[in-house]
């Protein structure tokens, strides 16, 4: 047999065994969340996948908004954190996980969501909202928009800033990060991403936690999803002030200017007349929510009345 033949065949088994790869651990996956996890009906038809407590004691109410092309669970740590008579609702956006697809997703379509969601599992406590990333953003302008909606405070963690976001459009950054998502989008669908780790900062979790990223990440809507949402995100608007306390929270680890991120998180304390910015040199955009000791922090910040 030529050596090309032999190369020929074998690149045909590495292509099927990945492919198969990853279609199981699709189905397993999947399988897996939704024994594990609830849905919440929604107007239009649709179902929101959600992972909720209330214990009967509750004091305050959490909703933990996901950053971009992130399940609810990498709010782990955080979570686990908490004081008991904490009300939680991790949720995911349309699109990812078990939550049906919204074609054309709006902003406001965003927010409506955490409406139904404080509405549904939080009604009648205060409310607190802790987003990641866009996540960030978009708890800043539901509490922006939404001034009688009982929320406590915001903690923005190492949050997208939008102006910062349409600044560089057109730009290599730009560039870099549509085509990486895509190129995500096609990894998943061979299967190849199953075999490597997409988001390194998953190993810091438990083992459940870490195969339930894998298989959410092996989903090639997940990417689809993550790339409409980040051109969506484009064209959102800059958040107005917001009558709560504020915390933001910065990481700077891996930042390729520190200065120039921290000065960039800096503006978001104008949002508010009662803010404070933590600086979290040590920890880098994925892990000051993936890491355990940086977790615990944004746990305290959670609860109402801290200023830590």
């Amino acid at each position: 047999m030529s050596i090309e033949r032999k190369f020929a065949i074998g690149m045909a088994a590495l292509c099927v065994g990945s492919w198969a790869t990853g279609a199981r651990t699709r189905f397993l996956g999947t399988r897996r969340r939704m024994s594990a996890f609830s849905t919440m009906p929604r107007p239009n038809g649709g179902v929101i996948e959600v992972d909720q407590r209330r214990p009967p004691d509750a004091k305050f109410g959490v909703v933990f908004i996901n950053g971009l092309g992130l399940p609810h669970e990498q709010w782990a740590w955080v979570r686990e954190h908490l004081p008991e008579n904490a009300a939680i609702v991790g949720y995911n956006r349309p699109g990812y996980g078990l939550s049906s697809p919204l074609t054309g997703a709006t902003l406001e379509d965003q927010l409506c969501i955490i409406d139904e969601l404080r509405e549904c599992y939080l009604d009648g406590l205060p409310l607190v909202l802790a987003g990641h990333s866009i996540g960030g953003y978009l708890a800043a302008a539901y509490a922006a928009s939404r001034r009688d909606a009982g929320v406590s405070h915001v903690v923005m963690v190492d949050a997208t800033i939008i102006s910062d976001l349409q600044a560089s459009l057109g730009q290599l950054s730009d560039w870099w990060t549509r085509q990486r998502l895509l190129m995500e989008c096609l990894w998943a669908a061979a299967g190849l991403n199953v075999l490597r780790p997409v988001i390194p900062v998953r190993e810091l979790y438990s083992s459940e936690i870490k195969e339930s990223f894998t298989a959410f990440h092996a989903l090639p809507r997940v990417w689809a999803t993550a790339y409409r949402e980040y051109l969506a995100a484009r064209a959102y608007p800059a958040v107005r002030k917001l009558a709560v306390p504020l915390h933001v929270v910065t990481a700077l680890k891996g930042t390729r200017s520190d200065v120039r991120h921290r000065a960039s998180q800096e503006r978001m304390l104008e949002l508010s007349d009662r803010s404070w910015h933590h600086v979290r040199a040590d920890a880098d955009h994925m892990g000051v929510v993936a890491e355990e000791t940086h977790a615990k922090i944004l746990a305290e910040l959670v609860v109402p009345g801290s200023n830590a």
